[in-house]
């Protein structure tokens, strides 16, 4: 009696100690998911995680903050533009007041250094620093127009590229009024500025030794300014250029032929390459794609309206509305314009922006980029988005190291190559969720409410805290149970 009563047991006690153990397998299992492309690969190690966009911060400042950066699970960040720029109203670094952010987006040189962002010596220092932490570094860059005050334009620089009459195209001192057409929109002043002769041997060779000294000092890649405003080969020329050649020479798929022989892109094969392509009629993403990643502005901007209005549907978030298809688009809620120029994102909360981007981030696809406001941030009770203390060279308002955006950076390494199901739970618009094959998942309540949840799981069974917010949730026979607050996200894997 007693063996039979042993031989019952044991079975018994084998069960109970499987299921106890079941919690600690699947916690240890988790802990090992790690990002698994490899930090040589640059174009994928950058594609498939997520960049920081360090807006107006000084080179010493981004090197002072990479274990920061670092921490929150970045794998690459974004610099304002290095070039020569404008110095305007004495040089003071307010961002509206006497030093205005934009005055780096007009170069009198194209040379790394300037006075808003810091030397050369600063750049290469900040670069060796990044790369010791592994994470990328993305240079933005304006080859497209000077800056309109004509007379600040280095002498040297208009010498070597023929002066003015080659600086800039035959047609681009006259004010873009059509950006359907796209002879204007590649070859006419767009917002005041004059447009470049981007097609010109001579301001090529220029650039291109910018472009390959970026490199020499550690850059990893590049953001195009206005790249929608640069010709394709297909695009008709302006009278003053044989032919639009810039994207293949400036992606490395073809040499430039210069006096002394030809030079190329350094590095052509290593570096993510993205552009400014805002969508609107003929802005042609597909057709930039086969050259360049682009920016999904219009999913941006969709997604902006969205969370403005306190939901996030599924169907809509899933679409990516780009011709470019999701693979090659730079992805984002809130851009360095929407906040700055006309002040569209600058109302929304913190929270919401977090919201948009743990969206963007949770997917397979798309490259999130995370654009980090100014020191207090939004909009204050004055109206104002740069409020006393905003100056150019500082590091903003920290909203990048948010625990929600840690764990949803870590998550989006975690799962990757893994496909993804976009749903509302319990149909309700304002409760997405971003399961990734079962392996784990992100649930964003954009509501008032708390809303509890049980969904189908392949997790193994037991307890899990979410990693964004510390939330306990379950998951046995198959089920998931827990609860989201309001305004709130977990990340569960």
């Amino acid at each position: 009696m007693k063996k039979k009563i042993v031989l019952i047991l044991i079975p018994v006690l084998l069960v109970l100690i499987l299921v106890c153990c079941i919690p600690f397998v699947g916690r240890l299992l988790s802990k090992s998911l790690s990002y698994a492309v490899s930090i040589n690969d640059t174009k994928e190690y950058v594609r498939n995680g997520s960049v920081l966009h360090c807006w107006c911060w000084s080179f010493k400042t981004i090197e002072e903050k990479l274990p920061l950066i670092a921490d929150a699970g970045f794998t690459a960040l974004q610099t304002s533009p290095v070039n020569t720029c404008l110095v305007g109203e004495g040089g003071g670094l307010d961002m509206m007041g006497n030093g205005k952010w934009y005055y780096h987006y007009q170069p009198v040189d194209w040379k790394i250094g300037n006075y808003q962002l810091g030397t050369r010596e600063d750049f290469i220092s900040m670069c060796k620093a990044a790369e010791a932490y592994g994470i990328k570094v993305i240079v933005d860059v304006v080859p497209n127009h000077t800056t309109p005050e004509l007379s600040a334009l280095s002498a040297d620089f208009l010498e070597a590229v023929g002066g003015f009459d080659k600086l800039y195209h035959k047609n681009g001192n006259k004010a873009l009024a059509n950006y359907s057409d796209r002879y204007q929109c590649t070859t006419a002043k767009m917002g005041g500025l004059p447009d470049v002769n981007t097609e010109n041997p001579l301001f090529q060779s220029y650039f291109m030794s910018f472009i390959n000294d970026c490199v020499s000092c550690g850059a990893d890649g590049f953001r195009y300014d206005t790249a929608k405003h640069i010709g394709l080969p297909d695009d008709p020329c302006d009278e003053a250029s044989a032919e639009n050649n810039f994207w293949p020479l400036f992606t490395g798929r073809a040499p430039l032929a210069t006096e002394s022989g030809t030079v190329s892109l350094d590095k052509a094969d290593q570096l993510y390459i993205y552009g400014e392509v805002l969508q609107g009629n003929n802005a042609r993403e597909a057709a930039y794609a086969d050259y360049i990643s682009v920016t999904a502005s219009g999913y941006g901007k969709s997604l902006r309206q969205m969370l403005s209005s306190g939901q996030l549907l599924a169907k809509s978030v899933t679409a990516w509305r780009n011709d470019a298809g999701g693979e090659k688009l730079v992805t984002w809620v809130e851009s360095h314009d929407t906040y700055a120029n006309d002040g569209e994102s600058a109302k929304m909360s913190n929270f919401q922006l977090r919201a948009g981007y743990a969206a963007i981030a949770a997917r397979k696809e798309g490259t999130p980029l995370f654009f980090n406001r100014p020191t207090g941030g939004g909009v204050d009770e004055e109206g104002l988005q740069f409020p006393s203390g905003c100056r150019i060279g500082n590091a903003g308002n920290g909203e990048y190291s948010h625990p929600e955006v840690v764990a949803v950076n870590n998550f989006r390494k975690a799962m990757y190559g893994l496909d993804e199901t976009l749903f509302n739970i319990n149909d309700d618009k304002r409760v997405l969720a971003i399961d990734r094959e079962g392996k784990g998942l992100v649930i964003i309540n954009v509501g008032d409410e708390s809303v509890s949840f049980q969904l189908p799981s392949s997790l193994w069974w037991g307890s899990y805290k979410d990693h964004a917010n510390g939330v306990e949730c379950s998951v046995s026979f198959g089920k998931l149970r827990g609860t989201i607050g309001p305004e709130q996200i977990l990340v569960i894997y």
